[in-house]
Order: C-alpha cells, then structure tokens, then sequence
C-alpha cells in the first residue's frame, strides 16, 4: 500500500517494516515475509518432485486434501498426515540452511511437534504457515499506519498457488485477488505511462490495468472465483 508518510517508531522497527520512497514521492511500507523460498527449498530435499504444471497440480490438490486450515486444527483422522500447527516463518534459521527440510524439522522437534511424513504434508504446512504470516504482516501495518484494508492482492510466483493464496484468505479472513503478473515489472511500466502523461495517475493505471486481466477471487473459507 502506499503512504503519504513512512511508518516509522520503535513498533514498526520490532515489526520489520521498512518504507521505500516511490515516484510521487510518498512511502510504501514493506515487510518481507519468507515467501515461496521455503517452499522451493523443501523440494530440493526430496528426489520425487513437480516437473511441470500438471505434477504441480496434483502436488497442491494432495496438499488440499489433507483439509483446509488443517495447520489450525487437530487433523481428523482421515487427515491423519495433515499437520496441526504452524511454522515460525521468521525464524533466521530458514534464510539459508543447507537444507531447507532439516532446517523445518529442527524447528519443529525444537518445539515439540512431530515432523511432516510426505511432501505433500510439507506443503501443507509451509503455504498455511505463510498465509499466516501474510495475514500479521496485514495486522501489523493496520495498528501501525491506523489504516483498515478490505482485500489483499497477490502477484508473482505467489499468485499461482491457490493453497498458497487461499491459507492467505483464510488465516487474514480478508478476500485475496490473485493477478499472474510480475509485480516489479508492472510497476515499472505504470510510472513509465503515467511520466509521459499516457495516464493520469497510478489509481488510472490500475483501473484500466486491472480490467484487462484475468483474475481470480479467494475468499475465506471458501472454494476460489
């Protein structure tokens, strides 16, 4: 989001917020929340992995099965592999380990809890585990900037997961918009129209941007649109 003035304070410094200057000269607020990183990392660890998009697909409706918000709740027994807690998604030991499956696992037998058995259930944790970490990042800017959002939208890599996108919803209880664009790229070219007058501001940009691309809505607790 953006700000006419940087979010600033011993509270935002704790909460990891930063501010970048943008091109009308107000402040974007950021915080960086591990992201899809932790999930590549995993797979690496394991010699039976997604090539392509249709094992992609059948990997994240495994992941699906094991119940939706099942990092929320005690597993049913059906769901008897579906983990029953979250990760730390802070947690330094994930910005570079060796491997990224020993580094979860160590975490978890640091607290207590049982490690995953399948990839599939890797994957459970570490999207519910990020969506929750999206939604504190969500909370944390609302006390601080005193602001209220009514949706989160998600671009990149992020934005084709829909394990990913919907544990976003879920855990923020916020509808998300996914949009399959490179969100650097786009920005880019949005200060580029509006420098040249193409457009009248960014808001213009995104009205008539937005249109044009194809979307899809995940609301919380339910299937996406």
């Amino acid at each position: 989001f953006e700000s006419d003035r940087p979010v600033l304070g011993a509270a935002a410094l704790a909460a990891r917020i930063a501010n970048e200057r943008i091109g009308d000269g107000r402040s974007r607020p950021l915080t960086n929340v591990i992201g899809l990183w932790l999930l590549e990392q995993t797979l690496r660890d394991f010699t039976v992995r997604p090539g392509n998009d249709r094992e992609w697909g059948r990997l994240i409706t495994a992941a699906e099965r094991l119940g939706r918000g099942a990092a929320r709740r005690r597993p049913r027994a059906s769901s008897s592999d579906a983990p029953a807690y979250l990760l730390d998604v802070t947690d330094p030991a994930f910005v570079n380990p060796p491997s990224m499956r020993a580094a979860i696992d160590g975490q978890l037998k640091k607290r207590k809890l049982p490690v995953p058995r399948t990839l599939a259930a890797y994957v459970r944790l570490i999207c519910d585990s990020l969506g929750q970490g999206h939604a504190d990042a969500i909370r944390a800017f609302e006390r601080l900037a005193g602001r209220k959002f009514s949706r989160i939208l998600i671009v990149g890599g992020g934005s084709k997961n829909r394990l990913l996108c919907q544990a976003t919803a879920d855990a923020s209880g916020l509808p998300v918009v996914s949009l399959q664009i490179e969100g650097t790229a786009v920005g880019n070219l949005a200060s580029q129209l509006v420098a040249l007058r193409v457009v009248k501001n960014k808001a213009e940009f995104r009205r008539i941007y937005g249109a044009a691309l194809p979307q899809t809505r995940y609301l919380p607790g339910s299937a996406p649109r």
